[in-house]
């Protein structure tokens, strides 16, 4: 072996074990999200289930190994609050993961596409989109 290539195997192996690392944690990323998704989906089905019911005031709930009657508004507020704790955790794993995808394309010596960290758009900047696109088309369209 040549002396460049002795030199060179140290950091080879190093940046090779990084992106196992990191392609490790990626991958285990990815399922807590599918895990929270399928709770989230639960928990979904589980409060429309509850707004659906008209006949009873209380409704009995499996809690742990014990049923219990609960109100059905406390029981909604509590599906609501367990949804926006699922929806938090999924988001924040998921802005982790986006900097994991991109220390590891770089470790890889990939080019990170265009758009990679493009986000969806909240509900209010829609409106305001829809409202400020609606102004201008009837600016346009008025002679």
């Amino acid at each position: 072996m040549s002396r460049v290539s002795e030199r060179a195997l140290p950091v080879y192996l190093q940046t090779l074990k990084q992106s196992e690392n990191l392609g490790e944690e990626v991958l285990a990323d990815q399922q807590q999200i599918v895990e929270l998704d399928k709770r989230r989906q639960t928990n979904r089905q589980a409060l429309r289930a509850v707004k659906n019911e008209k006949e009873e005031n209380k409704i009995w709930v499996m809690m742990g190994n014990e049923f219990v009657k609960v109100e059905k508004s406390l029981l909604g507020s509590w599906l609501e609050s367990d949804q926006k704790v699922l929806d938090k955790e999924i988001n924040s794993i998921r802005d982790g993961l986006k900097s994991k995808v991109q220390a590891l394309k770089q470790l890889e010596g990939e080019e990170i596409p265009r758009g990679f960290f493009l986000e969806a758009m909240k509900k209010n900047e829609l409106s305001n989109i829809g409202s400020t696109a609606g102004r201008v088309t009837e600016r346009y369209l008025d002679p």
